[in-house]
């Protein structure tokens, strides 16, 4: 079974933004947390879900920002999500967008997203991602902001649910019911749900187009069906140009060392073997970017100089990195 529940590092860019405008020294805690600030800045890596959730509650019981998920919400915007912000919001309809979603988000979140009809209302919930005990009410309300700004731009900007479910037992000091919902909100709920009036599946989404690029990366959707070993090279990634070890990498993922391995030669192979595969793989990315000097891919991968990135690759491939770059594009 997959423990690694991944998400891209893209998604949380709104969270990080919305404190660093108040003076928060996020980076500090990012470091803290083993989620360098390169992943937030690259939209085709990953990071452990459940750790960034640690990362919220930290830094929101920390620093006072008990609205944090909330507010960081409100920043929000689709246009700015690339690829996966154009599925959504060039989707012909408000229902075939959610339907979207929770396709497409099914992989990459603990959580479970389902759409149920009730009279005139459709209720968009999401269940089974706020146990954990830290940052729980923080991601539930920057989830449920999500949500919202997702049928907004169906709706219009000013568009709130007529009701509302959540998990959590009181909304933070200084967040009013009003700022989320026009009619009731339940609380201490099993799920976390908002209502969508019937008549507003139909209508249009904005259909605005990004300018962002997409990073390569596994479709979003089939995340759910990656082994462990696969899920960790993806994680990995982000931390390709670090000297990890071993205890490293278990700390990341919250697990023993010992106990990491015994996962690892489940799916027989073992954590150097993995950081090789990963290495490899990415360097085949690189080098097929002719705008990249052999010597930057070397450092992007962590080696200290070209030469022994090249013996590194004449290993894996067989031939020179400078090789493998004259064969592929010869090929194209």
């Amino acid at each position: 079974m997959n423990s690694i529940r991944l998400t891209k590092a893209q998604q949380f860019w709104p969270l990080t933004d919305y404190l660093s405008g108040f003076g928060v020294p996020v980076g500090r805690y990012i470091e803290q947390f083993r989620i360098t600030k390169k992943l937030l800045d690259a939209p085709e890596l990953f990071v452990d879900e459940a750790r960034f959730w640690h990362l919220a509650g930290d830094l929101a019981r920390r620093e006072g920002f008990l609205d944090w998920g909330f507010r960081a919400g409100e920043q929000i915007d689709f246009s700015v999500l690339g690829e996966f912000g154009d599925a959504l919001t060039a989707q012909p309809t408000l229902q075939a967008a959610l339907e979207n979603f929770i396709r497409t988000i099914a992989g990459e979140t603990q959580s479970t997203f389902t759409l149920m009809r009730a009279d005139e209302l459709t209720w968009l919930t999401m269940a089974g991602c706020h146990n954990a005990p830290v940052g729980r009410d923080v991601i539930e309300l920057y989830d449920l902001q999500f949500l919202i700004k997702l049928v907004q731009c169906a709706a219009g900007p000013r568009w709130l649910p007529p009701a509302v479910h959540l998990s959590a037992q009181a909304l933070p000091e200084g967040l009013a019911e009003s700022e989320l919902c026009t009619g009731n909100i339940r609380y201490a709920s099993t799920m976390t749900a908002l209502a969508i009036p019937n008549a507003l599946m139909a209508l249009p989404m904005s259909g605005y187009r990004s300018a962002a690029g997409g990073g390569v990366a596994p479709d979003e959707g089939v995340l759910a069906e990656l082994d462990f070993a696969t899920s960790l090279r993806l994680l990995l990634a982000g931390h390709i140009d670090e000297s990890l070890t071993i205890d490293d990498c278990a700390d990341m993922v919250s697990m023993s060392s010992r106990t990491l391995q015994r996962r690892l030669a489940d799916h027989d192979t073992s954590f150097n073997k993995l950081l090789d595969q990963t290495r490899f793989d990415m360097a085949q990315q690189l080098l097929q970017n002719q705008t990249i000097s052999v010597t930057d891919i070397a450092g992007e991968l962590g080696y200290q100089d070209s030469a022994n990135f090249s013996r590194a690759y004449r290993r894996w491939a067989g031939v020179s990195p400078r090789k493998y770059r004259q064969q592929f594009t010869q090929a194209l």
